[in-house]
This record gives structure tokens, sequence and C-alpha cells, in this order.
């Protein structure tokens, strides 16, 4: 009867050690989505962020989105962009530019899809627009709309 007894509690043990092992595993693996999914999210925002900084040095604009569904200005992994090794090199992004549906030639659509580890995509639409010249000729680049 005791060896009865001892086999059922050590069945019991067995289950809930299982069961704990098994939502252990569940969690971290969900963790995991979780940190790829907004790594592949600032992936899609510094994508944007590039792709602002090549237009600040950019004068003219009117060559810039010359395709009618918008024209590739990056294509990269963000470890060979940003020249650090210490950046996961499974993150690419590329950026799309596309004139203002309204017609108006200083303001660009960007439009940057991100992929991670995982098959993880972010997309981030912005909308910038090119302010009128200062007294020193620089024109400043400000964001309309960030989504």
């Amino acid at each position: 009867m005791a060896l009865l007894t001892a086999l059922m509690a050590m069945m019991m043990l067995l289950a809930l050690g299982a069961g704990l092992t098994l939502t252990t595993m569940t969690e971290s693996l969900i963790a995991a989505n979780h940190r790829d999914g907004l790594q592949t999210l600032y992936a899609a925002e510094a994508g944007i962020d590039l792709a602002i900084s090549g237009l600040r040095t950019t004068p003219d604009w009117s060559g810039i989105a010359t395709a009618s569904g918008g024209t590739t200005l990056l294509v990269a992994s963000l470890a060979d962009v940003a020249q650090r090794s210490a950046l996961d090199p499974r993150f690419s992004a590329t950026v799309v530019v596309s004139f203002d549906p309204n017609g108006d030639r200083d303001v660009l659509l960007l439009e940057s899809l991100a992929i991670g580890p995982g098959s993880n995509r972010r997309n981030v639409q912005v909308t910038i627009r090119r302010l009128p010249p200062d007294a020193t000729g620089t024109r400043e680049i400000e964001t309309v709309a960030w989504r």
C-alpha cells in the first residue's frame, strides 16, 4: 500500500513538473516573439530615419519618386548600414518613397517594411514635408504624420 501511495505521489509531481515546464517554455517563446516583433518595428523606424537623413542632403526632390508606385530609396540589412557588428544581421529594411497624392512636391510619403527573424514584418508609414528656406537657405524637414 505504501508503494502504491509513493508511486501516485511521484506521478502527481511528475505531471506538475511537466505542466510547469510546458508553461515556462511557452512563456519564453511568447516573450522571444514579442522581443523580435519590437526589434523589427525599431528596424522599420530606423529605415525611415536613414531615408530622411539621406533626403536632408538632397536639394531637389523632383527626381526622387519617379515611378507611379513609388521608388525604392533604401534596401539594406541594418547591420550593414549601421556598420556595427553588434546588430543582428537578420533584420532588414526596405524604404519606398512616393510623392504626395495631392501634388505637393515638397511632401513625400515614406513607407518602410522591415523583416526580422521568425517571419516578423512591420510597416511604418511617414509623411514628411520640406519647409521653406530659412535665412541661411537651409530647408528643414518636418514630420507631418507617423503611423
